[in-house]
């Protein structure tokens, strides 16, 4: 109805400030006209030199009146109902053309927010551009990787960086409890979360004991996991739950604003 009364009555709207133009234009000619005939033109020949000089009323009017935004409010308005109107003529083929909009999209969406966190948006991490990521690559392996024994050796005996840290990777875990869920567990070493320069929000970082293979597990959580799950409990370090089947101790909360590689809102970072 809206666009119907735009198309219908547009031209009202365009009247008086139509005739201001109009009353402009013409103000302007008899000026051009004027000076011509000031300068010993006679008014017919000056008549006609300021008509060509204007290109003609009408289309001055035209030219002023296509720089007017509800100009081409009312073209751009013809056109989608002239669109709306051969889309209703073919039901099935409107409902292509929106189901192909809407895949179009979101599809547009996601890949934006995968390159946006990947190449534009900075690392929340202190002294990101320092930042780097070392390993081997194999055919068979499409992530980079390091061997547990050339690692350590090339901790203890590299120069050029200030620190190494390392992480097994993001898997699928289980919080066991009266209603369980499905997180993102990511296992680091003790010194992952300082080489970043992130600190907890609640509770403290992993201890260089807890790197042993047979260390008591612990843990830190996510913020989001804290807020749904635990409500922002202060107290939450020390509380123990159980990832896998395994009793874990909560040491801490983790920023709310962490992100790790392919992890999840809700997730847990286990030493």
């Amino acid at each position: 109805m809206i666009i119907e009364f735009w198309i219908r009555y547009r031209h009202l709207l365009f009247r008086k400030n139509r005739k201001e133009l109009d009353e402009e234009i013409q103000f302007h000619l008899e000026q051009s006209i004027a000076a011509r005939m000031r300068a010993g033109v006679s008014e017919p020949e000056a008549r006609r030199q300021a008509l060509i000089e204007f290109g003609g009323i009408d289309g001055t009017r035209e030219n002023c009146e296509r720089q007017h935004p509800r100009w081409w409010a009312g073209i751009v308005a013809k056109d989608f109902k002239f669109a709306l109107r051969g889309l209703l003529r073919n039901p099935a083929f409107a409902i292509a053309v929106v189901v192909t909009l809407m895949l179009g999209i979101g599809s547009s969406s996601a890949v934006f927010t995968v390159v946006d966190k990947i190449l534009f948006r900075p690392l929340p991490y202190r002294d990101a551009g320092q930042l780097v990521s070392v390993g081997l690559v194999a055919p068979i392996e499409p992530q980079e990787f390091m061997l547990g024994g050339s690692y350590y050796e090339w901790q203890d005996n590299q120069k050029p960086f200030v620190a190494m840290t390392s992480e097994i990777g993001v898997d699928a875990c289980d919080l066991n409890e009266i209603n369980p869920i499905r997180l993102d567990c990511a296992s680091v070493e003790h010194n992952f979360l300082p080489t970043l320069g992130v600190t907890p929000v609640v509770g403290r970082n992993f201890l260089p004991s807890e790197d042993r293979p047979n260390a008591p597990k612990v843990a830190l959580i996510s913020y989001a996991l804290w807020r749904t799950r635990f409500h922002r409990d202060p107290s939450v370090a020390g509380k123990i739950i159980r990832i896998d089947g395994k009793p874990t101790e909560i040491v801490g909360v983790l920023p709310q604003n962490f992100e790790m590689p392919q992890t999840a809102n809700s997730g847990c970072v286990v030493a």
